[in-house]
């Protein structure tokens, strides 16, 4: 069985394969939301109240990593978009 952190990073490699197929994610885009990726990535757990948190984490971690930018950071609802840094083996 795969660990939690193995499991982690092919999420976030799916995620990031989702945004280089979406031109607004380009790193001269204009930016996705969290729902609009989570929607094209099939991220959505349907939990009433919660969903989101799944894909606003991996998003989060993956601007941590200097891979995706969050455009307008600070404001409630931020467009995302990818850097162009190489991916990480």
């Amino acid at each position: 069985m795969a660990s939690g952190q193995a499991l982690i990073d092919l999420c976030k490699r799916h995620l990031i394969e989702t945004m280089q197929s979406l031109p607004e994610c380009a790193p001269d885009g204009a930016g996705l939301g969290q729902k609009a990726l989570e929607d094209a990535a099939g991220f959505a757990l349907n939990l009433p109240e919660y969903d989101g948190y799944f894909t606003w984490s991996l998003l989060v971690a993956l601007t941590l990593e200097g891979r995706v930018e969050a455009i307008q950071p600070g404001k409630r609802n931020k467009k995302y978009r990818l850097t162009g840094q190489a991916p990480s083996p």
